[in-house]
């Protein structure tokens, strides 16, 4: 059987750097496949998708703000013969939407329900919608069919998870909303086995890769051997655990991306900001540099405290933090999260065109700002930002210099 994994486009991003970020998902799921099926795979954000390719079989995963372009491609895959699965963040939570565009729709994580489906699909048998009847045990995870990646240009980094899931349920978060709250982990030797296969640099793709310091600290202390170099996303609080801090950097950390949380934001729009706050952030920023480890810092923009000042002070501490890299992000309800049920309660969701909600449009009404106002803030936070920016001054991977297209 020929089969095509899919991923679309979704738009261009100012990190440009990001869309060479190979996607993990698909090409895990890759691994379930019967060895003897033909299977490829297309990134639609690096090359094109050959609509006049004949397959049996064509299976898309989407963020919410890829859906339009991946029920496009559906649709006229369909209409040639194949069949297609949607799977994802947005089809597992809006699943009668994305039916209309497959002939089955995966909710939730694939690996628990791919194969009894591609032996429906071989029976004739398909099912309209698959859930997973409960969290997989993250010890039967398949090794990624990284073969599948070769050739496309993406950055020379390899991504790995050695945890899933996060249990703050963040009113704004759409990983609980999409795969619910809870936190599970791979056994370290798993994960160390999996990345002694791989190249001198890895991405961890975990939503928070410190929330277990037991678990963090034993993995690590595995990677201790190995001479890898590893980015991965995680809490400023690090800088108030030094010991933990410390062997991050000495099993190959250089670049941490922190979301610094509505919280900061919060405390930016105060009539009386929480100075001592502040100051702890700056000092934590300050204790990962020293330790060796690079800071990409994320800001959401559009949070109900958040008025026409934010975006001047949040540069201010970008700068003073001397941040090696920034990211400033809009608000963006994604569907089923909790504060799009109540931003839709007050009637203030104002978009409803999925394509646009990649965090670079407004998509709702703000509340202490005009949309406008909203729109046009965030664009002068990249551009102050950067344009004060010492040129030497951002994250390089290799001789890769991660640099922002604005």
């Amino acid at each position: 059987m020929k089969v095509r994994l899919i991923y679309p486009e979704g738009g261009k991003f100012p990190l440009r750097y990001r869309s060479r970020i190979a996607p993990l998902g698909l090409i895990t799921v890759a691994a379930q496949f019967p060895r003897d099926w033909q299977v490829s795979f297309t990134d639609e954000r690096l090359e094109p998708v050959d609509l006049e390719e004949r397959v049996d079989l064509v299976l898309l995963s989407a963020m919410t703000y890829q859906a339009p372009r991946a029920y496009q491609i559906a649709d006229w895959f369909r209409a040639r013969g194949a069949k297609v699965i949607l799977g994802g963040p947005h089809p597992s939570v809006l699943p009668r939407e994305a039916s209309f565009h497959a002939d089955a729709v995966v909710v939730g994580e694939a690996e628990g329900t791919l194969p009894q489906m591609l032996r429906d699909l071989q029976n004739g048998s398909l099912q309209r919608v698959y859930r997973c009847p409960e969290k997989i045990d993250l010890t039967e995870l398949p090794i990624p069919r990284r073969d599948l990646l070769r050739g496309k240009g993406y950055l020379p980094v390899d991504l790995i998870q050695a945890t899933r899931g996060c249990p703050v349920n963040c009113e704004f978060c759409a990983v609980s909303a999409t795969f619910g709250r809870g936190y599970r982990m791979r056994p370290p030797m798993e994960v160390l086995s999996e990345v002694r296969d791989l190249g001198p640099y890895l991405f961890f793709v975990d939503d928070n890769l410190l929330l277990k310091r037991s678990y963090t600290e034993k993995l690590l202390e595995g990677m201790l051997a190995l001479q890898k170099k590893w980015v991965c996303l995680g809490s400023i609080r690090i800088g108030d655990d030094p010991g933990l801090l410390d062997l991050m950097a000495k099993s190959g950390c250089w670049l941490m991306y922190v979301d610094m949380g509505p919280w900061l934001s919060a405390n930016f729009s105060a009539r009386t900001p929480n100075l001592q706050q502040e100051e702890r952030c700056y000092r934590n920023i300050q204790k990962i540099h020293e330790a060796g480890i690079e800071v990409i810092g994320s800001f959401a923009f559009g949070f109900d405290h958040d008025d026409p000042g934010v975006f001047e002070r949040t540069v201010r501490f970008c700068q003073r933090a001397r941040l090696d890299e920034v990211e400033f992000l809009i608000l963006t309800p994604y569907p089923r999260t909790r504060l799009f049920e109540r931003l839709e309660g007050e009637g203030r969701i104002i978009e409803r065109d999925w394509a646009k909600y990649n965090t670079m449009n407004v998509v709702f009404r703000p509340r202490s700002m005009t949309p406008e106002q909203l729109l046009e803030g965030y664009r002068m936070a990249w551009r102050e930002f950067y344009s004060h920016r010492e040129p030497d001054h951002a994250p390089r991977i290799g001789e890769l210099t991660l640099q922002p297209q604005l």
